[in-house]
Parts: C-alpha cells; structure tokens; sequence
C-alpha cells in the first residue's frame, strides 16, 4: 500500500474582516419627487361648516422613480352654498399650494420605508381645518400605502400642527391621528411637539367621517345637473305658459275696453238726441 502525502486544508484567517456592507443610498428629497409627479384624478368633495355646504375638490398625483415612489392628495376649495346663492371662496384655500392643504407620503425603496409630509406637517387653511378633512386626506394616503407597501416601516413625521390653537386642539389632532393608528413620540410632556410613526404599514388604519366629508360622485352630479335641467325647463314652460294667458287676457281686456268705449259713446249719443227730441228741438 502506497502512501499518499494528504493535503492539509487552507487556514481561514479569523482575523480577516469581513467585506463592509454597502451603504443605502440617502432617501430623495420630496420637493424633487413632487417635481416628478403628475396629476392622477381628481373628486369633488362636500363638507358641511354649521350645516352650510362647502364644495372643493381633491386631486392625487402620483410618481415614481427607480428608487422611490410618491403620493400627494391636494384640496382647493369652490364655493359655499348659502342658502340658493353660491359665494366663491378666495385666499389660499382656492388655490393649489405646495405645503399647505396637502398631504404627500414618499416611499423609500432600499430602506423599505414610507414618511409622510410635507416635512413642516401637514395643515389646512382656516376656511376647511376642523371639519374632517384631514381624516379623509389620511385615509386616501393610507389606502394607498397598504395596497402596494405593506410590511415598509413608517418613519417618524413631524407632527401637523393644530388646526386651533389650545388644549382642546391638540386633543383632537392626537386622538385623530391615534384613530388611525399611529404611535408618538414626544419632545415634550404636554404632548404639544414631537412625531407619528408606525412599525408597519398594514397596522395602519383608514377610514374617515363621512356624514362631514362625502364624495360627490359623477353619476350623482350629473343626475343633479339633469334634475335641474328637468326643474328649470318646466319652469320655463310654465312662465310661457303665464305670459301667453297674460297675453291673452291683456288682448281680451283691451277689445273689451274699446267695445265699452263704443257702447258709452252710442248710449251718449242716444242719451243726447232723445234729450233733445224731448226739449222739442227737433
């Protein structure tokens, strides 16, 4: 039997580091994903202010690039409906802003994580803050998130500031934001400052008050609109209608003036000759 010299393995070097770990890119910045982001749809929305109706509509944008994707609703308001009149509302809440009334989330690819903006919070202009909107901006941004992201991590946002000043305000902005789902961290104990975030996407909640914010659908406009249509086109009908009887009645009273003028004129001038005859001066 022949021996065979046996190779002896390679010595690993313990001491060898290991490769580092790439480093993830840095998330891109959100004004240049809304620069990247294009008009999607568009819904009219109706809120009720004390009873009073306020129209406005919202549009989401959407974009995308190879590491990042981004969603933006946006709120401009129309007009109120006072009573049968319609005021046009002015200022800032009828106009598309960058950072005020509107809510953006931006998704973080390589780091699976979503944050939500604008990076100063999100606020409403005073003529639309407190009457649900920002519970149906939220939802829209949720439901969007939970369809395509559901297992990204939520980082920490700056949390919106009250849309009224007071106890009372912050109150309703925590529990608003709680009702979605959202855990805080505070830089403070009066709970004034400080951040929303989440662990997941999916334990996220959506869902807003609808009896103070309610989609106004097309197939409703339209019905609306042709109902009017209906209203006004009888309407119309029935103002002819009036002004022909009014015609027709001014024409009856004006043959029936002149033929009272007539049988005056011949009962005067039969009045007049037997008064005469009677006098014997014929």
């Amino acid at each position: 039997m022949s021996s065979r010299s046996l190779k002896t393995p390679p010595k690993i070097d313990k001491t060898a580091s290991e490769p580092e770990a790439i480093p993830l890119p840095s998330p891109e910045d959100e004004s240049h994903l809304a620069g990247r982001s294009t008009p999607q749809a568009e819904q009219l929305i109706a809120l009720l202010d004390n009873g009073v109706p306020i129209y406005l509509f919202s549009r989401i944008s959407s974009g995308h690039t190879f590491q990042s994707d981004f969603f933006r609703i946006q709120f401009v308001t129309f007009a109120r409906a006072e009573g049968s009149q319609w005021l046009p509302l002015r200022g800032e809440a009828s106009e598309w802003m960058n950072t005020r009334n509107c809510l953006q989330v931006a998704v973080d690819h390589p780091s699976h994580t979503v944050s939500f903006g604008p990076k100063s919070g999100f606020s409403l202009s005073p003529e639309i803050s407190g009457l649900g909107l920002s519970g149906y901006a939220y939802s829209q941004a949720i439901s969007w998130l939970k369809q395509r992201y559901p297992d990204y991590r939520v980082l920490p946002s700056v949390l919106p500031a009250p849309e009224a000043d007071g106890e009372e305000a912050r109150a309703h902005r925590n529990s608003r934001l709680a009702a979605h789902g959202f855990d805080f961290e505070w830089d403070d104990g009066s709970q004034v400052h400080g951040r929303y975030h989440k662990a997941r996407v999916r334990q996220l909640i959506s869902g807003w008050d609808n009896e103070k914010v309610a989609e106004v659908s097309l197939n409703a406009l339209l019905t609306t609109l042709s109902r009017h249509d209906e209203e006004r086109a009888e309407l119309q009908h029935k103002l002819h209608s009036l002004q022909s009887q009014e015609r027709s009645l001014e024409t009856s009273l004006h043959k029936e003036k002149q033929t009272n003028l007539l049988l005056t004129g011949i009962t005067c001038f039969v009045l007049i000759f037997s008064l005469l005859g009677a006098l014997g001066f014929y």
